[in-house]
């Protein structure tokens, strides 16, 4: 350590990238007993940014990026301030690089949907717009792209029942191209147990494979269905049931589609992982949801509030509690339980006004007039507008 402390050219001795760390991590982290500098592949800043990284000829100023926090943090610690201290001020860092992700050309619903099906017939394509899919659905995905690994990995960040029990989850991702239509996936090149081992390897509860039709006509007695059982039953047994799910690729873009209007949160989605099995079944399940007719939202006045808020306070984004709060103050009132439902709410305006409107886990920014971002919504859900 010493030695390389004294030669800043040998400071960095490698850069790994990690595709097995938490959701939670930072961007980079620094060994100093071996000098490795370690980037998190799966962050998703990385992800959004990761083009324009290697299109500079070299992954160099990602590399800088990555140093530069991890000495930021180094240089708090130095000067004094508390472990506490130093966690907040990395925090919101970590925070605002997802946020920069999350609004950075991002693209709508519908733009997302129908890339997905134009890809059905292209490998690498496929893998990039189930991730984006996956992005839209309001999950924290990333593509892996490592030779004999998942093609990506979503997240659900859930926050605790009110029992305090967690609810994260989180769903391997496998896409399955044909280079021309009318001819299904077969079950061997689905190959169950290779996506099992996926799943397993990125301690995953759930995984989908998406492709434009698969070997399943025969319904429960085809090989593939048979297959996927014994799976569930054997994780069962263990104690720890997992699942394999088989989507068409038309149906998951159906779903992106309705998700934003319908208000489907990733708490609901994860009843889709659960309960089907066969693309037959995931039919069933979306043709339900397009069915639904839910509770007419308040968009307007969560906007108006929401725009209020952020005036109050200088344009600074908005936390849920603060937002749930001034709900309940309105007359009438606008309650909340929990913020779960008013997060969903915000995801969902964000999926259907891109650019004017920045919801994450934790909070909602108007970077719209309240009119614009209510004409956006309203171009969007037509009739089921409140």
């Amino acid at each position: 350590m010493g030695t390389r402390v004294e030669k800043p050219e040998t400071f960095v001795a490698g850069v790994e990238f990690i595709f097995d760390a938490a959701a939670d991590l930072r961007i980079a982290v620094y060994d100093a007993k071996t000098g490795v500098l370690r980037i998190n592949g799966f962050h998703p800043f990385v992800g959004a940014f990761y083009d324009q990284f290697a299109a500079a000829g070299s992954g160099l100023p990602l590399d800088l990026l990555a140093m530069a926090e991890v000495l930021l943090e180094a240089q708090l610690h130095q000067v004094g301030y508390s472990q506490a201290h130093v966690d907040a001020v990395m925090l919101a860092r970590d925070q605002f690089l997802r946020d920069v992700a999350q609004s950075s050309g991002r693209r709508t619903a519908l733009v997302v949907s129908k890339a997905l099906q134009d890809a059905r017939n292209d490998e690498d394509k496929l893998e990039e717009e189930v991730v984006a899919a996956f992005k839209s659905l309001g999950f924290d995905a990333a593509r892996d792209g490592r030779k004999g690994k998942a093609d990506g990995i979503a997240r659900a960040d859930l926050g605790a029942d009110l029992k305090g029990n967690a609810r994260n989850y989180s769903v391997t991702l496998e896409a399955k191209s044909k280079k021309m239509d009318g001819k299904p996936v077969s079950a061997a090149t689905v190959n169950v147990s290779v996506i099992a081992l996926h799943r397993d390897e990125y301690q995953s509860e759930h995984a989908i494979v998406v492709g434009p039709s698969f070997a399943t006509t025969k319904g429960d007695t085809a090989s593939i269905a048979q297959q996927i059982d014994n799976d569930r039953e054997l994780t069962k047994a263990k104690g720890e049931p997992k699942t394999i799910t088989l989507i068409t690729v038309d149906d998951l873009a159906r779903l992106v589609r309705l998700a934003p209007i319908k208000g489907l949160g990733l708490s609901k989605l994860r009843s889709l992982f659960q309960s089907c099995r066969l693309p037959e079944e995931c039919k069933t399940w979306v043709d339900k949801i397009e069915a639904t007719k839910p509770k007419k939202q308040p968009y307007k006045k969560v906007i108006d509030t929401i725009y209020q808020l952020q005036k109050k306070y200088k344009r600074a984004a908005v936390g849920y509690d603060a937002l749930r709060v001034a709900l309940g103050a309105r007359t009438p009132p606008i309650d909340y339980d929990t913020n779960e439902g008013l997060v969903d709410l915000c995801k969902a305006m964000m999926e259907m006004a891109k650019r004017y409107i920045t919801a994450t886990s934790s909070t909602v920014e108007l970077d719209q007039s309240p009119e614009n971002v209510l004409a956006a919504i309203e171009s969007a859900t037509k009739p089921e507008i409140a």
